[in-house]
């Protein structure tokens, strides 16, 4: 048996709405078993390969390759791994009132397992924040805050759609990043399709690349920020996370025909011309 632990409980601050008690990653064997009675702890524990057993307030669920178990305060909880396929898992403890309040908020009470639910890349920037040595427990905790918030979203947005087919999911996928960049073997890494299957699917079902689909509908928002805020070309290349201002540009002026500059002047222009006078009001 083999774990990267990343300790935190001695930094613990009740003064935070957070706090982090331990993350790290098991690569458990058949001799792995953790019990626990009343605990003020929560935990996501995501199974990146193998299989094993939950017993939790009297359920017993079985927890394997791509699932999710959630594990709550005052919870009588009992689980271990197999013997011949035993987990591999990523995990992170926590506790503290912005942890009760995301959790009654957004998730089903009594939830202690999320199936096929891969939040893989949010559990692996949860441990590179805990690794890195330059960070305060101060700055750790609000980076694992954002990360924890993008796990609960997803897990709620995964019961919500669990009946999604595969082309929905790649379209929500899409649509819920379209302010970050976000590449096809991004996509392929959280819903778990290969590259290749996506793009055919995706295309079979909207009759358009799902590239395509993504930057047509990242234009989109950028001419609402264009015609509905003060944010210069730059500010919204960023919010929208183009590489620089000049692809921002040229991939705008690609899809709609002219710069953002010119879009914004000659909408700015078309509403002005078309405010009536005072001077001659009845």
């Amino acid at each position: 048996m083999r774990e990267e632990i990343y300790n935190f409980w001695h930094m613990c601050d009740s003064a935070f709405p957070l706090n982090v008690i331990m993350s790290g990653i098991s690569y458990c064997d058949k001799n792995y078993r953790i019990e626990r009675h009343g605990e003020e702890l929560y935990s996501f524990e995501y199974i990146i390969d193998g299989n094993g057993v939950l017993e939790i307030n009297s359920q017993t669920l079985y927890p394997q390759k791509n699932d999710v178990y959630i594990l709550t305060p005052n919870s009588d909880h009992l689980y271990y791994s197999s013997e011949d396929h035993p987990w591999t898992k990523i995990w992170i403890v926590f506790k503290g009132d912005l942890a009760e309040y995301l959790f009654k908020r957004y998730l089903p009470a009594d939830t202690y397992i999320i199936k096929d639910c891969n939040i893989l890349s949010y559990m692996n920037e949860i441990i590179n924040i805990s690794s890195a040595r330059d960070k305060s427990y101060s700055e750790l905790i609000d980076e694992v805050s954002v990360m924890l918030l993008k796990i609960v979203l997803h897990v709620k947005n995964h019961l919500e759609h669990k009946m999604l087919s595969a082309a929905e999911q790649i379209k929500l996928c899409l649509d819920v990043n379209i302010e970050n960049r976000l590449d096809m073997n991004d996509v392929s890494t959280q819903l778990g399709y290969s590259k290749n299957y996506i793009i055919k699917l995706f295309r079979e079902t909207y009759g358009i690349t799902p590239y395509a689909y993504f930057r047509k509908h990242k234009i989109e928002l950028a001419k609402q920020y264009l015609l509905n805020t003060h944010l210069n070309i730059n500010e919204i290349s960023v919010k929208l996370n183009f590489a620089d201002q000049h692809y921002f540009s040229s991939t705008f002026r690609a899809v709609v025909g002219i710069s953002p500059s010119e879009y914004r002047r000659g909408k700015n222009k078309t509403a002005s011309q078309t405010i009536p006078s005072s001077s001659n009001s009845c």
